[in-house]
């Protein structure tokens, strides 16, 4: 007979694998193609050929190879829900089946529509391609791209990665260390820790490896969950996505399911090893278990504490992240301004050239009162170290966001750069302009730097258009920096960077789709995104990070619990006789039972010191400064006292089991003596 520790050990990892498959599908489906074997990122590389031969050098790569090429396009008007596949169309291949089945999408937030390679003439060649064939279709792809104008820098995908295994969100890793620990700790303290049950065996005359053979039969709950649990999820795997890539999501189940059961297998095998071992006389009055196993315990409880503070400190973060973006707010706020993403690497970046066109293309749209800046910077408050947000907006930005000064006029453009301070700062004006005409106004002509205005802001709050998370979309303590000519006030490098970061905004999509045309940088702009649209995915993606660091807090806080209990269970057993010695020797409980009590001090003082050193990271940047940009920085406080009253809570209840067990411990102890 088994403990229900074993049974649940192993109902565990069959679980917990088919979560991380499908969650990894997911998220290898939203961002490429499931499945393929290669990657090749395109870029130009001399004098280009046009894009029909392009199109015709990769379709016959193809059809030479037997092989399937795709190029996944966004889609201008919804990037993250629609996107365009350009397959090859080899008879018998992929592409084939897809062009006229349409492509599988694993995961529904995603709507691939499947085009010929021959479509590529709409698009920008450069970017990411994807092959499924082999290693000679790769290198003749590669050679193809040469021959027609491009360079190419190819990767072979691993095998594991084209499962999406790999692919999770944020917070997995913990869960599945914590799940591991946990289950690696019970099966040793259920075996070590409990000898009698292989004595009894051994006692009937079975050798070790039957007893060894038998005690392993506990993978039979493993394969009944799988039982029980395919049936189900095939009925709701064909209702969520019609069964679409089920071979993948099998196969990631497996190998995941087979890399969870290992380290649970090879501790249960070695406590039942250990046991076995045992002097049978002590085995069978259940002798205490080795110091060494309950070391371990307090150990695992130590980790599993550790890992507590970790997944707290994450759900925190990413509840944060989730916060700044998608409300109705933002979206009010954000209204129908679109974002320009820049086409990804790899580019002719490194060339100055290259950005300064963008900038001349940025200043040009300022300056048309196409777009409208919206700049987030740390600058420098002219006293000592100290930064402070400072928020870089033109004349178009004050049209479209209501800010008032602090006597309840509404703040228009001058004719010269003015600095808004927040009311009840203490901020010294003086030095600020100073340090603001210094350096961040350093391009800006010489009558506009001699003649920074400063006012008092009365506006509490400040937007900012999304930057993917990593900026507070709402400022509270930022200076405001009004430039009525960014143009003329910055550089066209200054310029190009912001707009590739999102802080030049285009005021609609028209505004944007004619200015690019204007000016003919369709090539290096990949898609037109709406301010709104972006602000509701950061929120969408963050509250899966959410879920999963739930999960992880949850699993840690249960586990840490779980492992103090056995932990407790093997101490009481291997010095409960101590501990009843010290009872009648009228030794007070409390130091009767310091060792176990000094146990709950340490984990909670490396809760709190983990709990600082997270802090210490969130809230200071690589120089040591204070961070005053990133969203996580207002978390970084709230996420430390919650991690720590985590780690006490679970320390009061392990307490609580200590006490408890205390009394009976003695009984036990007392009615052995008699």
């Amino acid at each position: 007979m088994r403990s229900r520790a074993l049974r649940l050990v192993y109902a565990i990892p069959p679980v917990l694998a088919f979560v991380l498959a499908f969650v990894g599908l997911v998220e290898k489906d939203e961002s490429g193609v499931v499945g393929a074997t290669s990657s090749i990122t395109v870029s130009l590389d001399g004098a280009a050929r046009p894009n029909r031969i392009i199109a015709g050098a990769i379709s016959r790569v193809a059809e030479e190879h037997h092989a399937t090429v795709v190029r996944m396009i966004a889609d201008r008007a919804d990037p993250n829900g629609r996107r365009t596949a350009l397959v090859t169309d080899a008879p018998g291949t992929l592409g084939e089946q897809w062009l006229d089945d349409g492509y599988p999408d694993f995961s529904r937030a995603v709507s691939t529509r499947v085009q010929p390679m021959s479509d590529l003439d709409r698009v920008d060649p450069t970017g990411t391609y994807e092959l499924f064939g082999d290693e000679a279709a790769r290198h003749d792809l590669v050679r193809a791209f040469a021959s027609v104008g491009y360079g190419a820098a190819t990767e072979s995908i691993p095998l594991l990665a084209r499962l999406g295994i790999g692919e999770t969100v944020d917070g997995t890793a913990g869960l599945v260390g914590i799940l591991v620990l946990g289950s690696a700790t019970a099966c040793l303290v259920a075996t070590v820790g409990s000898p009698r049950r292989c004595a009894v065996r051994r006692l009937h005359g079975q050798s070790t490896v039957r007893i060894l053979r038998q005690e392993l039969g506990a993978l039979r709950t493993s394969v009944a969950v799988v039982l029980v649990g395919a049936p189900i999820v095939a009925v709701g795997i064909w209702l969520v996505n019609g069964a679409a890539q089920w071979p993948a999501l099998v196969a990631a189940t497996a190998v995941l399911g087979a890399a969870l059961l290992t380290p649970v297998v090879l501790a249960h095998a070695t406590g039942v090893l250990l046991a076995c071992r045992r002097p049978l006389v002590d085995a069978l009055r259940g002798s205490r278990p080795p110091g060494g196993v309950v070391g371990l315990a307090h150990a695992a409880r130590l980790v599993a504490t550790l890992l507590l503070v970790a997944a707290v400190s994450g759900l925190v973060g990413a509840e944060v992240v989730a916060r700044t973006s998608g409300t109705e707010r933002d979206l009010r706020a954000a209204g129908t301004a679109v974002q320009l993403w820049i086409t990804p690497d790899p580019r002719p970046i490194e060339s100055q050239a290259y950005w300064d066109r963008l900038g001349r293309f940025a200043g040009g749209a300022l300056q048309d009162h196409d777009a409208l800046l919206s700049a987030v910077k740390e600058v420098s408050t002219g006293s000592g170290n100290a930064g402070v947000p400072a928020l870089f907006v033109d004349a178009e930005y004050l049209r479209l966001q209501d800010v008032r000064a602090a006597d309840g006029t509404r703040i228009r453009a001058g004719s010269r750069p003015t600095v808004w301070i927040p009311e009840h700062s203490r901020l010294d004006p003086d030095a600020l302009v100073q340090s603001l005409t210094g350096w961040d106004l350093r391009d800006a002509p010489d009558a506009a730097r001699r003649d920074v205005t400063v006012g008092r802001l009365g506006t509490p709050e400040l937007w900012t258009y999304p930057d993917g998370g990593s900026v507070r979309g709402w400022l509270d303590d930022a200076v405001l920096v009004v430039v009525p000519t960014p143009a003329t006030t910055f550089s066209a490098d200054q310029l190009g960077s912001w707009l590739s970061t999102g802080d030049v905004v285009f005021r609609s999509r028209a505004h944007a789709e004619r200015a690019i045309t204007a000016a003919g940088v369709g090539s290096e702009i990949s898609a037109v995104v709406d301010v709104g649209q972006a602000a509701a995915e950061t929120a969408r993606d963050a509250r899966r990070t959410v879920v999963a660091q739930a999960a992880a807090v949850v699993s840690a806080a249960v586990v840490a619990v779980v492992l103090a209990a056995l932990a407790t269970s093997a101490h009481r057993r291997r010095y409960g006789r101590a501990r009843f010695a010290k009872t009648v020797a009228g030794v007070h409980p409390v130091r009767a039972d310091g060792d176990l009590l000094t146990v709950e001090v340490v984990s909670v003082v490396l809760a709190a010191l983990a709990a600082g050193v997270a802090w210490s990271r969130l809230r200071l940047d690589d120089a040591g400064h204070l961070s005053v940009l990133d969203p996580l920085t207002q978390a970084a406080s709230p996420s430390a006292l919650l991690a720590v009253t985590a780690a006490v809570v679970v320390s009061i209840l392990s307490t609580s089991i200590v006490l408890g067990t205390a009394r009976e411990t003695d009984r036990s102890r007392g009615d052995e003596a008699r």
